[in-house]
């Protein structure tokens, strides 16, 4: 295997075989099934009672042109903590992210529309003072006319850093 190439030593894109995370793979069954012969599904297709067991890890994206910048609509509550900041409703260049990570972010969303094909990667996180942490993650297109990619699902597993919050505390 090849050195990964690591952007802001911190999201390092992989083929979708070398993802083993259940959830990445439940998400992504869902969303492909909402395809029904598209290229990709709309943004009104993803319905929350769908993925509802997946909630607190899933993020949905705008994509927006001239210039392209990314903005978050919605953030689970498990992306808000591990982020350390609920991002919902912000653009990525005003979250509180070192501008390396922000540049790094903003690559994914530029692939995923270049390549017209859902992106998997794994990022390190620093978590309880330590900074070796890893997860697995997959952004999926969305579409309003089927074609030009305008939003995307993005899902982020963190189960392997640590359980999930409860939401009682």
């Amino acid at each position: 295997m090849s050195k990964r190439e690591w952007l802001a030593d911190a999201i390092c894109f992989v083929d979708r075989s070398e993802i083993k995370s259940d959830m990445v793979a439940d998400v992504e069954g869902r969303w492909d099934g909402l395809k029904r012969g598209r290229l990709f599904p709309a943004r009104q297709d993803v319905d929350p009672f769908v993925f509802q067991a997946w909630l607190p890890y899933i993020s949905i994206v705008e994509l927006q042109d001239d210039p392209f910048r990314v903005f978050y609509r919605l953030v689970g509550t498990e992306v808000a903590r591990f982020g350390q900041e609920d991002f919902s409703y912000k653009w990525l260049s005003d979250t509180n992210w070192d501008p390396a990570l922000k540049a790094a972010n903003l690559e994914i969303y530029r692939r995923l529309r270049e390549q017209h094909a859902p992106q998997f990667g794994l990022s390190k996180i620093e978590w309880e003072q330590r900074d070796d942490r890893v997860f697995e993650w997959g952004v999926f297109p969305l579409s309003n006319d089927g074609q030009t990619i305008t939003h995307c699902l993005s899902i982020d597993d963190f189960r392997s850093i640590a359980p999930r919050l409860s939401p009682l505390g």
